[in-house]
């Protein structure tokens, strides 16, 4: 019994109740919620009724009888097929060019290319509502003054000029949050390296794929893997850029867009939840189906990087 007493009282339980308050939390805000909503996209039911249990039919419904769900998958790809590269590698060479010593008060460039993230997206949507409105579009009496178009160009209503409008819209907003990142890791090269290679007559362009690139591997995986997450997620801008509030295109009002053509993922989720079908069920199968992707393209994303490691500690074992 004195054994018992000794190791009961051994036993430290202030830790346990420093984590209590964020299990207790985490249980009732994120775990109980995601129990629920898999229990609820077993269900048809829209909010207000009676739930009836259908089991996976929602789940064989989005991958077969749903036009919207491939479609919405396809063009969140499509998104990031284009956004991906184009943020990654404008960052790195927005760093690197901030970073120059030809370069003088870069702070402000920094700020300036930094302050389009900070933008709320209802703000961004507006903007670029504006900046190519079929009628009044800043962009469209440009070129009618330059004299390259006769007549103006419905950006938003033509689904591929739409689907370029939000690639333009996210990387204007994006890059500059990803040369915050590159510019950090820039400034964490040693000098001495990019000297010696000065010495060895290395150009600028040699300096910038045999250093600072290299150096930078780990940041350039990161935001890899991060924006295959954040991909799956984009919503707010393409959202209010055809809020029918906003926009006075012919896709104005338009769910997704001329077509649906900027229909992400969430977006489908959400109106197929919250919007015209106000089916929880069936919103709550999209949820884990969404899931899924995102488990899956983070997996080849996380291979990718892995085969890319390999590659290069084989690379540097054979030169040693």
């Amino acid at each position: 019994m004195q054994k018992k007493k000794r190791k009961l009282r051994a036993i430290n339980i202030c830790p346990y109740l420093f984590v209590l308050p964020f299990l207790v939390i985490y249980l009732t805000f994120n775990f109980y919620p995601l129990v629920y909503s898999f229990f609820i996209s077993l269900t048809s039911w829209d909010g207000f009724g009676e739930s009836v249990f259908i089991g996976f039919k929602n789940y064989v419904d989005i991958f077969t009888k749903d036009p919207y769900f491939i479609k919405s998958i396809k063009n969140t790809l499509i998104f990031m097929a284009f956004n991906l590269p184009i943020n990654i590698i404008g960052g790195l060479l927005l760093a690197s060019a901030l970073n120059s010593r030809l370069l003088k008060r870069n702070g402000f460039f920094r700020t300036a290319t930094f302050l389009p993230y900070l933008t709320i997206p209802v703000a961004i949507g507006v903007l670029f509502s504006l900046l190519f409105d079929w009628n009044s579009g800043l962009v469209n009496k440009i070129l009618s003054a330059v004299g390259l178009i006769d007549q103006n160009i419905n950006f938003l209503g033509v689904p591929f000029l739409a689907r370029m409008v939000v690639v333009i819209m996210i990387c204007w907003k994006y890059i500059g949050y990803h040369m915050i990142f590159f510019n950090a890791g820039i400034i964490g090269i040693p000098t001495e390296l990019y000297e010696a290679a000065e010495v060895d007559g290395a150009t600028a362009v040699q300096k910038f794929f045999k250093i600072t690139v290299p150096m930078l591997r780990p940041i350039i995986e990161f935001l890899l893997i991060m924006n295959i997450i954040w991909g799956f997620q984009l919503f707010d801008e393409p959202n209010i850029l055809f809020s029918p509030w906003i926009s006075s295109s012919g896709a104005a009002g338009v769910v997704g867009g001329p077509r649906r053509c900027a229909m992400t993922a969430v977006w489908n989720l959400y109106d197929t939840t919250f919007g015209t079908q106000m089916q929880y069920g069936k919103g709550a199968a999209i949820s884990y189906g969404l899931f899924m992707f995102i488990f899956l393209f983070s997996g080849v994303g996380l291979l990718l990087v892995k085969l890319l490691n390999r590659n290069k500690s084989g690379g540097d074992s054979h030169e040693i």
